[in-house]
């Protein structure tokens, strides 16, 4: 009898159970008819082969699922190259078919998805950005296997809470920010950042997931359209015209979404209204009660300018204006209480687990330190006064 596994969590489960007892969900699931059908093993052209779990997510590019790397046990996600704008659908034999009419757009899109997990490998060693392990070409498609993380989203945690406090959140993204400045560099656009694609792990570290709308940034090269209103910039209504200004753009709508829980205004709306004389709706992140330094909102609201060209043009020139607001020495709590089993249960706020300055640290527990060195003086003085009378 094969080994029986839970599709949830990929581990081994005894034969003939019905939930798994490490993570509680149930073992026998189905997926849904274009899915791959849970237990489905790839071979990859290096020589590895994957078990497949259940789908964790879809989007307009692909279909994210958790899988085992059989030979090492190491749990992984794997993205399959799935365009819905292609019209796919999954054949008997689990290849994927699109569209007569959409045949040349969907093999141009998966040399591009092939091409594009190439360069994100070669950067690989990138902390905040997920990993790609391998990829290859099986059922007519190609697929992507990367580390599974297992962390909440910021779109999680803010479904329990209303905002984040700007300078804890300001300073858990730099080196994000600065991983992303690697990744322009090395030729690499994600157009997708949005808070459902940063997560925060259990050590409070942010990681940049799905890089199934990257595109390279070659000269005139024509780029598809993926659109998150509110995050996408004008310039992503377009096909060309894109660089690192892009994601700028959408990190910043990003911090402005999770500092001030309103999603910005969509860019069209936005340039609309200035072209029709009127005011830009983006209303500053102070007047919507982030508590923000003027500094800080300055360089938010510079991210967020409608036109690209008066933008930063680089992602590290805009986390080294940000740094300089920050406070220079930050005592760092991490936030392994926030992150149990890829479940959030803890508040992220200043004060709990959090980061805070030092100030506040002092402000916070200085009274109490004070009444206990106080008393120890005390009792010291008298010990003194006794001995000397003995």
């Amino acid at each position: 009898m094969p080994e029986q596994f839970c599709p949830h969590c990929m581990r081994t489960v005894t034969p003939g159970s019905a939930f798994c007892p490490s993570c509680g969900q149930q073992v026998n699931i189905t997926a849904a008819p274009h899915q791959l059908p849970v237990g489905t093993v790839l071979h990859s052209a290096e020589g590895h082969t994957f078990l497949f779990g259940k789908a964790k997510g879809e989007g307009g590019f692909g279909i994210t699922y958790v899988a085992k790397e059989t030979g090492s046990g190491m749990v992984v996600a794997i993205k399959e190259y799935f365009p819905m704008r292609c019209q796919p659908q999954r054949q008997p034999d689990l290849a994927v078919m699109p569209a007569a009419q959409m045949e040349e757009a969907y093999r141009k899109g998966m040399n591009s998805f092939l091409s594009e997990a190439s360069m994100i490998r070669a950067v690989s060693d990138t902390p905040s950005i997920v990993h790609v392990l391998d990829f290859f070409e099986a059922n007519n498609t190609a697929y992507m296997v990367m580390n599974y993380l297992n962390g909440v989203t910021l779109s999680q945690i803010l479904q329990t809470q209303e905002r984040f406090e700007p300078g804890i959140l300001l300073n858990k993204m730099l080196p994000l920010m600065r991983d992303i400045g690697r990744l322009h560099r090395a030729g690499v656009l994600h157009r997708d950042i949005a808070p459902d694609n940063v997560m925060m792990m259990p050590d409070g570290t942010l990681t940049l997931l799905d890089f199934g709308c990257a595109r390279s940034m070659e000269d005139g090269r024509s780029m598809t359209v993926i659109l998150k209103p509110g995050f996408a910039p004008i310039e992503q209504y377009q096909t060309r015209g894109q660089g690192p200004y892009t994601d700028i753009y959408a990190l910043c709508a990003c911090l402005y979404y999770c500092i001030t829980g309103k999603i910005p205004p969509a860019a069209p709306n936005r340039l609309g209204a200035v072209y029709d004389g009127g005011i830009d709706p983006l209303l500053p992140p102070g007047s919507l009660g982030a508590s923000v330094t003027k500094e800080q909102e300055q360089l938010l609201l510079w991210g967020l300018n409608i036109q690209p060209t008066q933008r930063p043009q680089t992602m590290e020139e805009l986390a080294s204006r940000l740094e300089q607001t920050l406070p220079a020495t930050r005592v760092q709590w991490p936030f392994r209480n926030l992150v149990q089993g890829g479940k959030q249960v803890r508040n992220v706020n200043a004060g709990t687990n959090g980061s805070f300055s030092v100030e506040d640290f002092v402000r916070k527990y200085g009274i109490g330190l004070l009444i206990s060195a106080g008393a120890l003086i005390l009792v010291l003085l008298i010990l003194i006064v006794i001995l000397l009378f003995q």
